[in-house]
């Protein structure tokens, strides 16, 4: 009961915000989308008919369309819009229709929500606090996790589901997307004590993804500290972090943990190793059979796919080992599933939209470099890449493709891209008066001479 009263509370305050502002009824939105309180409180079934994130994500909107809020259109936003529309297309004129639905109003969602990001999120400030938010909101209970097992039970998996992400595959890469974000946060912190606090949370929320026990958030985790060492503008610092965590996680690490990592190996190898297809959805001959059957799928139907997230109930027709792996499966990975249920177009604009995202990253380390008053631009545009390398890594074992926190990296980076030119514009803007001034100054003075 008190759980219920104390999530009703913050509803309540959340709601006399959100009506103060559009920026705030997308702030309480990503806290109900990433915390989901429903799932939190004992009395689920009350919470969650209050239905909070739609009657938040509404109000949100309608807050936004009568603000006087610029609109943005850009080519990145285009692509957003045309991603939306194909996946539309897909819905209705795909296999099943029906049973896809329910899933494209879920994405309608996310990508409204992901254009709101672009839209409300206008400068430097309101970026930190949109990841703030995110970050807060799912890593406070993850990081508590990590940091209970370790003290508690080290070594021990950690299986728990989280809505937001799914199952323990989906956790992993959610919690390894989240860990740069809490990076940046610490690197743009004001006070030392802010700075420690959101350390502390990367670290258990990075135990809490090592835990999961997931081979595929075992390779993100690896191309995530790759990723630190080549890209970090300080890399001792960026060695020292990396070395403290694996001092605070590998020792505390059983043996089951690496036998299980240890079992990541080429189909070649598994099969000489005695391993079994039928039956083993972790297998790699089996991820390859569901690959190929992606490939199959997506050559019968290039334009639109099998239909939105249709790959399991579109399997059966289209497997040709006649049950070997089971009926219905997945499709186990990101990349393989937008080829499948979208088609080629829905794939290349899924891709187009991670490319621009890491051009749009670039361009705010541009902009850092302007002045001291953007070098924290550079720490978000480093948070947003190695969170969607995490992705791409972690994406390609796990259909992970419409999940919400992978749209709102790309609307984040959008809504860093705005800003970084707006900061490269007026930076531009005062050379060239400077420069007109000197102009209209020199001949004064060579006249005088």
């Amino acid at each position: 009961m008190l759980r219920t009263l104390f999530v009703l509370a913050i509803a309540a305050v959340g709601f006399i915000y959100a009506f103060q502002g559009a920026l705030y009824g997308l702030l309480f939105y990503l806290w109900i989308a990433y915390f989901r309180p429903e799932q939190w409180v004992w009395d689920a079934d009350l919470v969650a008919s209050l239905n909070l994130s739609y009657v938040v994500g509404v109000c949100a909107l309608v807050a936004t369309i009568f603000s006087r809020t610029r609109w943005q259109l850009n080519l990145r936003v285009a692509l957003l819009a045309l991603f939306l529309g194909h996946t539309f297309l897909s819905t209705m004129l795909g296999l099943h229709p029906g049973y896809a639905w329910p899933f494209w109003v879920e994405f309608l969602k996310t990508a409204v929500v992901s254009y709101l990001i672009v839209v409300l999120v206008t400068d430097a400030a309101n970026l930190r606090l949109v990841l703030l938010i995110i970050a807060l909101s799912l890593g406070l209970e993850a990081a508590k996790q990590g940091w209970a097992e370790i003290v508690l039970h080290p070594g021990s998996p950690n299986l728990n589901p989280l809505p937001m992400l799914g199952d323990n595959n989906g956790v992993a890469v959610g919690m390894l997307m989240l860990v740069p974000v809490l990076t940046a946060l610490a690197a743009t912190a004001r006070t030392k004590y802010e700075r420690l606090f959101h350390q502390f949370l990367a670290l258990g929320v990075l135990y809490r993804g090592i835990v999961t026990y997931s081979r595929g958030g075992f390779l993100a985790c690896g191309a995530l500290a790759l990723y630190y060492l080549i890209r970090s503008p300080k890399r001792l610092p960026a060695l020292a972090g990396l070395l403290v965590g694996a001092l605070v996680i590998l020792p505390v690490l059983p043996d089951a943990f690496w036998e299980r990592m240890g079992t990541i190996r080429p189909p070649e190898l598994e099969t000489t190793a005695g391993a079994t297809a039928t039956g083993d959805e972790t297998s790699a001959l089996g991820r390859l059979h569901f690959w190929s059957v992606a490939v199959s799928m997506a050559d019968d139907k290039p334009l639109l796919g099998v239909g939105f997230n249709s790959f399991n109930k579109a399997y059966d027709r289209y497997d040709d080992r006649n049950g070997e792996f089971g009926a219905g499966r997945s499709v186990h990975s990101a990349w393989f599933g937008l080829l499948a249920e979208l088609g080629y177009p829905g794939l290349l604009l899924f891709l187009s939209q991670f490319v621009l995202a890491f051009r749009s990253c670039w361009r705010a380390r541009a902009a850092a470099r302007l002045g001291p008053e953007h070098a924290h631009l550079r720490h978000y545009a480093f948070a947003i890449e190695a969170g969607l390398i995490a992705f791409a890594v972690g994406g390609t074992f796990l259909p992970v493709q419409y999940m919400e926190m992978v749209w709102h990296f790309f609307a984040v980076a959008i809504a860093l891209d705005i800003i970084a030119r707006s900061a490269l514009a007026a930076a531009d803007a005062n050379r060239r008066m400077i420069a007109a001034r000197h102009a209209r100054v020199s001949p004064v003075i060579a006249v005088a001479s």
